[in-house]
């Protein structure tokens, strides 16, 4: 046995206890490459999760958007930047938002992500209008904000007030120079700010990684470890990178799911008792199994889905999932295909069907 395997097993066994350190997280990181170490990482990973974070495959619902972005040039891997109108140029109503809330509240999740673009003059009336509509239809279900760096101290007060759980603040990378080259008009300064704000107001803090354009090793390890930071970081979701045609990064080479999973994994050592989710190139209800193998609990955009009709697209849809057009939205429900995939693995599914999405098709 080499001196690297013995290494890796001294620190799963330690991962198996206690949280890993930066070197140990950056070792597994750079050692762990063969299908029998990788095993071990996700083992210890389900493992971690299970012992420790909330044991339930939680799905939350989306609705979005509900800001126009306003960054511009865009940022070069976001589908604005291909010169198209997309999503983000037509934001939805607070009326179509208000029938949004009643189909996902009916679907049976507990949760919703309000989900825009960023607007560096301030969101805070368009984002506080939007939970207040979510709130007048659906005053149970917890919701969360993610409008990038649009909010101030006094709107992230207003949203305590109104019951928000969570609200985003993402670096995607924590390497200043990499952010600048995929991001030139956004502000990493502004996003620090904002996440350090939404600390103290003591809301949920979720903070997005990205794997694949252009961190390394070390870079992922002090991004995990910067968050480490924040005592209310409530949900870390790791997207993978994904090229979008006509983008200036159209040419860049994609993430790999067992990257992003490994990254994924090794994050679920660090930080316990967080809600972690994948994204990206990650969303495919196919996928849901290495999800769980890397020590994930949540999804985003695998479950009741709002958006602008035409605005969201996928290759191929497993036949159970709902699609309809109510007006100028689409309502598209993955739960009864991605809690199936979940209960497959041994994971308990939140919500659990199938009564939920009978009930959401019955209403439209």
């Amino acid at each position: 046995m080499t001196g690297k395997t013995e290494n890796i097993e001294e620190i799963l066994a330690k991962a198996e206890k206690q949280a890993i350190s930066p070197d140990e997280a950056l070792a597994l990181l750079e050692e762990i490459n063969s299908p029998q170490d990788l095993n071990d990482l996700f083992r210890v990973a389900s493992e971690v999760r299970d012992k420790n974070a909330d044991p339930r495959f939680k799905f939350d619902g989306f609705i979005g958007t509900i800001t126009p972005c306003q960054i511009n040039p865009p940022c070069r891997f976001c589908g604005r930047s291909a010169g198209k109108k997309d999503a983000f140029s037509n934001p939805l109503s607070i009326e179509e938002i208000q029938t949004g809330a009643r189909l996902i509240a009916d679907s049976g999740v507990k949760m919703v992500e309000i989900g825009g673009g960023t607007m560096p003059g301030g969101a805070g009336e368009k984002v506080i209008a939007a939970v207040k509509a979510v709130k007048s239809v659906a005053p149970d279900i917890e919701i969360w904000v993610n409008v990038g760096p649009s909010l101030s101290k006094e709107d992230l007060l207003i949203l305590k007030e109104l019951g928000v759980k969570e609200v985003c603040s993402s670096l995607e990378v924590y390497n200043p120079e990499v952010f600048a080259r995929i991001k030139p008009s956004d502000s990493i300064d502004a996003r620090i700010k904002l996440a350090e704000e939404i600390n103290r107001t003591g809301l949920g803090l979720t903070s997005v990684m990205m794997v694949g354009v252009g961190s390394t090793h070390e870079e992922y390890v002090k991004h995990l470890f910067w968050l480490r930071s924040f005592e209310n970081l409530s949900h870390l979701p790791i997207t993978g990178f994904r090229p979008v045609p006509e983008t200036p990064l159209e040419k860049k080479k994609m993430a790999l799911s067992i990257e992003v999973a490994k990254v994924g994994a090794v994050a679920r050592l660090v930080h316990r008792e967080i809600d972690i989710s994948f994204g990206g190139i990650m969303n495919d209800p196919q996928l849901l199994p290495l999800w769980v193998m890397a020590g994930a609990n949540r999804a985003i955009h695998m479950g009741p889905h709002i958006h602008r009709s035409g605005g969201w697209s996928r290759a191929t849809l497993p036949p159970e999932i709902i699609t309809k057009t109510v007006g100028k939205i689409e309502y598209r429900n993955f739960l009864p295909f991605t809690t199936r995939m979940v209960e497959n693995t041994g994971l308990r599914p939140d919500p659990d069907l199938p009564e939920s999405h009978e009930i959401a098709e019955a209403k439209l």
